[in-house]
């Protein structure tokens, strides 16, 4: 088969699991697959994530399941005749949507807003995550400029009882227990 593949979202589900096992092999999660035309050529871009705890997937990591996955397109019917394609492989950004128990607990002790099933929309900070609810601190803006922001004592929210959330951004935050890296020694 040459070309590019006609349907975008049928063919981001086969090499879904195409390259499952390959990406599982090197302690991987595949998390996403997308593909765009791009011109005459075909981007696809392929979202990898660490299965547990709060470490972000490390650039030695990246490459290796890209070098992986390329073998394994050049040997895939498809892709090994068809018209150029440019590869994309990385790890979830902070814009990445929280939709899976595993996503909550990396973003652990981070602000996030949410909202949740009956429209609610709710910034705060997440406090602990169980299998089906996370309990987070919420916070409300200040009455007045000038203010400190109320945070209410955490409270429990059920998973199924939100409908949306993301990692809020924060600049400056102030936190002692954020490894700090001596750029002097950044073994110590």
């Amino acid at each position: 088969m040459t070309g590019k593949p006609a349907d975008t979202e049928q063919e981001a589900s086969r090499l879904m699991a195409v390259l499952q096992k390959d990406v599982e092999s090197h302690g991987l999660v595949l998390e996403d697959i997308t593909l765009r035309p791009a011109g005459k050529q075909l981007i696809l871009q392929i979202t990898v994530d660490l299965p547990t705890g709060t470490a972000s997937v490390n650039l030695d990591q990246l490459g290796e399941v890209t070098e992986t996955i390329s073998k394994v397109l050049d040997s895939d019917s498809v892709y090994a005749n068809a018209a150029p394609y440019d590869l994309e492989v990385s790890s979830p950004g902070l814009s990445r949507p929280l939709t899976e128990t595993r996503h909550w607990v990396r973003a652990l002790s981070r602000l996030v807003k949410f909202q949740l099933t009956d429209g609610t929309k709710l910034r705060g900070r997440i406090t602990e995550v169980g299998d089906d609810e996370v309990s987070i601190e919420v916070h409300h803006e200040p009455a007045k400029k000038g203010m400190k922001e109320k945070i209410d004592t955490a409270r429990n929210f059920a998973l199924a009882d939100i409908r949306k959330a993301v990692v809020d951004i924060e600049f400056n935050r102030n936190d002692e227990d954020l490894d700090i890296i001596d750029l002097e020694d950044p073994e110590a």
